[in-house]
């Protein structure tokens, strides 16, 4: 797949992104202007004049207001619709169209140049604006990525160090998981999760399993270990987990999550979007799209429909044994 059209990674639309981001662009864009000011006569920012340092302050203000208003968006589709790279690109275009017509508007009327036509004006800012934050964004964005995978790094070495102990654990408990929770035909009890290259990496029960959340190229794998619940990190799509989640009690909620149906507590709608709640408090809500809305209710319906053939199964046994 082309990298134009992959998905943007997660952390790019997160809250702590965003406030670096706006943070060094202020920075960067109040360096830039100082050392621009000298070599252009559009540029009319300074603190001297009454005038000019009012519309300073509302020229920076209006720009922020412009990237919070367009991140929290960002936000807000992120969790329902796809975002690509190529169009998180003409989002950042749009941003840097928007952030320049203020400044054009503001020149043109306030601060007049003479011999500058319009246009030119316009397109000069826009490139100036385009230059601001492109460094800013570069700079924030490669940061981040670092960042993430010096964090991936890091949990993968400590999971493959627990790893073999973990392992050891989850195959001493399989037997007694086993006798103790009734078994299904179609609800297999071990899943085995694999990684990129075909290797296995997770062996677990279902009994213990919760939820599953990809992010870029990994995948967390929640599960509960002696009353905590633990993080597994798998280097994996989340399609190709799919294929070892079929026929069991994991269902895709949403395209970053698949929860165990038999660990939902109970599911509620908040603001238009349908959110799960997992039977352990230490979990946070999770997010319910509308394409697996119906696909989550039909499976608790499915659910709903088998607990109460078992208890008729077991009335109607009980009776018999009265009767004899």
């Amino acid at each position: 797949m082309p990298t134009i059209e992959r998905e943007i990674p997660k952390f790019i639309v997160s809250r702590r992104y965003i406030s670096v981001l706006i943070a060094f662009i202020l920075l960067f864009s109040a360096l830039f202007l100082v050392i621009y000011q000298p070599f252009s006569m559009a540029v009319w920012f300074g603190t001297s004049q009454t005038l000019n340092f009012s519309f300073t302050i509302l020229f920076y203000l209006s720009s922020i207001v412009v990237l919070i208003l367009s991140r929290t968006l960002m936000y807000t589709i992120y969790n329902r619709l796809d975002i690509t790279v190529m169009t998180y690109i003409w989002w950042i275009m749009a941003e840097n169209l928007i952030i320049s017509l203020i400044y054009t508007l503001i020149t043109v009327n306030f601060f007049p140049m003479p011999g500058i036509a319009t246009p030119t004006l316009a397109t000069r800012a826009l490139l100036c604006v385009t230059i601001i934050l492109a460094v800013p964004n570069a700079f924030v964005l490669f940061y981040a990525a670092y960042c993430a995978k010096c964090e991936e790094l890091q949990a993968s070495q400590y999971q493959y160090q627990q790893l073999e102990k973990e392992f050891r654990l989850l195959n001493s408990r399989q037997q007694d998981l086993r006798t103790v929770a009734p078994t299904h035909k179609d609800t297999p009890k071990m899943i085995n999760l694999h990684d990129n290259n075909g290797t296995l990496r997770l062996s677990i029960n279902t009994d213990a399993l919760y939820y599953l959340e990809s992010e870029d190229n990994y995948i967390k794998v929640y599960y509960k270990h002696q009353e905590r619940v633990l993080s597994y990190m798998l280097r994996c799509r989340t399609r190709s987990v799919e294929e070892s989640l079929k026929d069991t009690s994991m269902v895709r909620c949403h395209r970053s999550y698949i929860v165990n149906i038999n660990k939902i507590q109970f599911m509620e709608e908040d603001k238009r979007m349908h959110y799960i709640t997992l039977n352990d408090k230490s979990i946070a809500r999770i997010p319910v799209s509308k394409s697996y809305y119906d696909k989550v209710v039909a499976s608790l319906n499915a659910i709903q429909d088998k607990e109460s053939k078992t208890e008729i199964l077991v009335a109607d046994s009980s009776e018999g044994d009265s009767g004899k």
